[in-house]
């Protein structure tokens, strides 16, 4: 990578990214962030890896920005946690899709992948929306999303699980040479249906009489509700106070007639004319090719009508091809 740390463009992110946020809390949240990203720069300088990662972290828990992701993979680079890095530069693409480096950054994932599979394990990553979601593996808990790992090539048995969202189970393979992403987008669960009350689920009494329906708040009995009816299927008018609104009648459809005969006296006339112009083409070139004719001036007549008729027909079809193109916009749609 050319560039190991990325500070004055993503203070400026930092910055500008701060114009929708409170008074108060953006200068706060704003000037925080800068301090501890300035302090990870420094220390980075200073080759101190790990304590750069933790200002790096911070700066990004309060003013969250994919290119801190970045700086974060270029340290664990350093400190060779070769997962780490392959996660961070993960998140880093994932977060700033139109990064202008991703080819670079590509790279340096597909070296550390290298590194991986010479090491028989490869990457697995696992994202949710929204994320927190616990994870199993093979039935282990393993941590919760974001989340990476490495693990042996092979198939596994993958579980997440989220308060309030349905579960998912599925099967991932993992593979020798490249990392596997798992992208996961959680659906709420549905709420469960109300438990019945126990006076209703309660069996009566046998022998006992049916308790009379209770009063409502106004003072009358409530009915008992009415037997299901069976449907009527016949036609019935709709009830007078419901006012009936016209059915919308259907557009007459139209096939611009007018405009397709104009196209087509358009066209037949242009066709005319330039068969007018050639033949007057092939009687001027008789003329003047060197042999003699004895009806050189019937030929000379005959060139000079077909030309005459080849331009009428010309402005004959410039007339029809502009009338077709108005009574395209003047008629009614197909």
């Amino acid at each position: 990578m050319n560039r190991p740390w990325r500070l004055l463009p993503l203070l400026a992110l930092l910055t500008a990214s701060a114009a929708s946020l409170p008074a108060a809390a953006r200068a706060d949240d704003v000037a925080a962030a800068s301090a501890h990203f300035r302090k990870g720069s420094a220390l980075y300088q200073q080759r101190q890896w790990r304590a750069a990662i933790a200002e790096f972290e911070a700066a990004y828990r309060l003013k969250p920005h994919g290119a801190i992701h970045f700086n974060v993979a270029r340290c664990r680079e350093q400190l060779e946690e070769w997962p780490g890095a392959l996660r961070s530069y993960t998140d880093y693409l994932r977060e700033v899709p139109d990064a202008r480096d991703r080819a670079a950054v590509r790279a340096a994932i597909g070296r550390i992948e290298a590194r991986l599979a010479a090491a028989g394990v490869q990457a697995l990553l696992v994202y949710t929306d929204p994320p927190g979601a616990e994870v199993r593996i093979d039935g282990r808990p393993r941590g919760t999303t974001p989340f990476h790992l490495t693990l042996p090539p092979g198939p596994y048995a993958l579980a997440l699980a989220l308060e309030g969202y349905a579960p998912v189970e599925q099967a991932v393979e993992v593979g020798a040479s490249v990392s596997r992403v798992v992208e996961v987008v959680l659906r709420p669960s549905a709420a469960p249906a109300p438990a019945p009350s126990a006076a209703a689920t309660r069996p009566a009494s046998p022998g006992a009489a049916t308790a009379p329906p209770a009063a409502s708040r106004g003072g009358a009995a409530a009915l008992p509700p009415p037997a299901p009816a069976r449907p009527d299927l016949s036609a019935r008018a709709p009830a007078a106070s419901v006012p009936l609104a016209p059915a919308p009648q259907a557009r007459p459809s139209r096939h611009r007639v007018y405009t397709w005969v104009a196209a087509g006296a358009a066209a037949a006339a242009l066709t005319a004319g330039v068969l007018y112009g050639q033949s007057a083409q092939r009687k001027r070139d008789a003329l003047v090719d060197g042999t003699p004719h004895d009806d050189a001036a019937s030929l000379a007549r005959d060139a000079r009508s077909k030309a005459r008729t080849a331009n009428v027909l010309y402005g004959i079809a410039g007339a029809a091809g502009a009338a077709g193109v108005t009574l395209f916009f003047v008629e009614g749609t197909f």
